[in-house]
C-alpha cells in the first residue's frame, strides 16, 4: 500500500508540474525572445479553414478519429463522448455505461480506435473496453503498474507510458488486454537527463499507417520512433537546437511533490501523426519570424517519419486571444481545439509532398 501511495504521489507530481506549465508559461516572454538559428519553410496558404463548430465548453479533448468521425472526450463529464462528422455539421452525444462501478473513479479518460473504445485511469489502474455500437464497456485490467498515458495500437494491444516502481521514472511499454504476461517495458527508449520524470515528459502517439509508436519530448528537440514490441527504429530531431531540458524544480511545502520553480522552456507543446507524417506544435521561433505571428498563432512543423526529414510549417491562428490546445490530423484535414471551438483546416498537397517545399516564406503579421 505504501508503495502504491508513493507511485501515486509521483504521478500526481508529474501531472501537477505539467499543468503548471500552462499557467507559468503563458506569463513568460521567453518564447518570443528565445534565439534559435534555424529557418522554417512556410508555403503560402498551406492550411485553409473550411469548417468550425462551437462546442460551448473548453473541457473537450480528442479521444480518437477515423472513418469520417471525430471523437471528443470531456474532462468535466468523463463518461460522455461527443461524435462529430468530418465537416463538423452533426454532433451526437453518447454516455458510456461501465459494467463495474465500484472502482475509485477520479479522472477517467477515453480513447477510441475503430469501433472499439477504452476507458482508463492510470493511478488505480484500470482499463475498460467496449464497442461504439452500444457504448457499454467491460473491465479488462484492474491491477498492474501505474501509468500516465495510454493509446491503443490495435483492439487488444496498448502503448503505455508507465511510472517505474523504482523512483517513479517514465517508461514506455506495451500492454496486452488479454494476457498480462505479454506486456513489455522499453526501459532504454526514454533517456533521462536529470530525473527521468519531468525531463522525459512528452506526448505518446501511435501511427497506424506505419505501425509505429511515436513519442515527442516536451522539453527537448527529440522524438522517438519504435515498433509495437518496443524495438527502437531511431531518435529523430526537431528543427530547433534545444537538446537539453531547461527545467528548475522546487518542492511543494509539506509534501513530497515537486513543481516548476520557474517557467520551463517548452519546445514541443502537442503533436499528432497521420500517414507518413508527424505534426508538432513547436513553441520556439526560428529566424526571420516576427513576434506578431507568435502572439497570434500556433506554429505546426511537419516531419516525414520515413526519412527523418523536416518538410514545412504552417500557422493555426488564435480565436481572439485563445490559442490552440490540441490537434489531430486525418489525411489532408487538420482538426484543432481552440478554446471552446473545434476548427477544421484543409492542408494543401505541398504540406506533405514527396519533396520539401522550395518556396520559403517569411511570416509577418502587421
Amino acid at each position: 500500500m505504501k508503495k502504491q501511495i508513493k507511485l501515486t504521489l509521483l504521478l500526481v507530481s508529474s501531472i501537477l508540474g505539467t499543468s503548471a506549465v500552462v499557467v507559468l508559461y503563458s506569463a513568460s516572454e521567453k518564447i518570443i525572445h528565445y534565439n534559435n538559428k534555424f529557418t522554417r519553410r512556410f508555403p503560402q496558404h498551406a492550411a485553409q479553414e473550411i469548417h468550425q463548430a462551437d462546442l460551448r465548453y473548453n473541457s473537450y479533448y480528442f479521444a480518437g478519429s477515423g472513418n469520417g468521425k471525430i471523437y471528443l472526450g470531456n474532462y468535466t463529464a468523463p463518461l460522455q463522448v461527443m461524435v462529430l462528422d468530418s465537416a463538423l455539421q452533426t454532433k451526437k452525444v453518447f454516455h458510456i455505461k461501465l459494467t463495474e462501478n465500484n472502482l475509485p473513479f477520479n479522472g477517467p479518460q477515453i480513447k477510441i480506435l475503430g469501433t472499439n473504445f477504452y476507458v482508463f485511469e492510470g493511478t488505480v489502474p484500470y482499463i475498460f473496453k467496449g464497442d461504439t455500437k452500444d457504448w457499454v464497456a467491460e473491465l479488462k485490467i484492474k491491477k498492474g503498474n501505474i501509468f500516465s498515458h495510454l493509446i491503443p495500437m490495435d483492439s487488444i494491444n496498448m502503448a503505455v507510458r508507465y511510472i517505474s516502481p523504482k523512483g517513479g521514472e517514465n517508461i514506455i511499454g506495451n500492454l496486452n488486454l488479454t494476457d498480462n504476461t505479454k506486456s513489455k517495458y522499453g526501459n532504454s527508449l526514454l533517456q533521462k537527463q536529470f530525473d527521468g520524470i519531468f525531463d522525459t515528459d512528452g506526448v505518446l502517439l501511435f501511427n497506424n499507417a506505419l505501425n509505429r509508436i511515436v513519442y515527442v519530448y516536451t522539453y527537448r528537440n527529440e522524438y522517438i520512433v519504435a515498433d509495437p514490441q518496443l524495438k527502437l527504429d531511431y531518435r529523430g530531431k526537431t528543427i530547433d537546437t534545444v537538446s537539453h531540458a531547461h527545467i528548475k524544480l522546487t518542492k511543494i511545502k509539506n509534501t513530497n511533490l515537486k513543481t516548476f520553480a520557474e517557467p520551463p522552456l517548452v519546445v514541443n507543446k502537442t503533436s499528432a501523426v497521420s500517414g507518413n507524417y508527424l505534426y508538432v506544435n513547436s513553441q520556439l521561433p526560428g529566424q526571420y519570424e516576427s513576434e506578431n505571428i507568435w502572439k497570434t498563432a500556433a506554429i505546426i512543423d511537419v516531419y516525414d517519419l520515413t526519412n527523418k526529414t523536416y518538410r514545412s510549417s504552417f500557422p493555426i491562428y488564435n480565436i481572439g486571444t485563445t490559442k490552440l490546445r490540441n490537434i489531430v490530423v486525418e489525411g489532408n484535414l487538420c482538426y484543432a481545439l481552440i478554446g471552446d471551438k473545434i476548427v477544421c483546416y484543409k492542408l494543401q498537397d505541398y504540406i506533405n509532398q514527396n519533396k520539401a517545399a522550395s518556396h520559403v516564406s517569411k511570416l509577418n503579421v502587421d
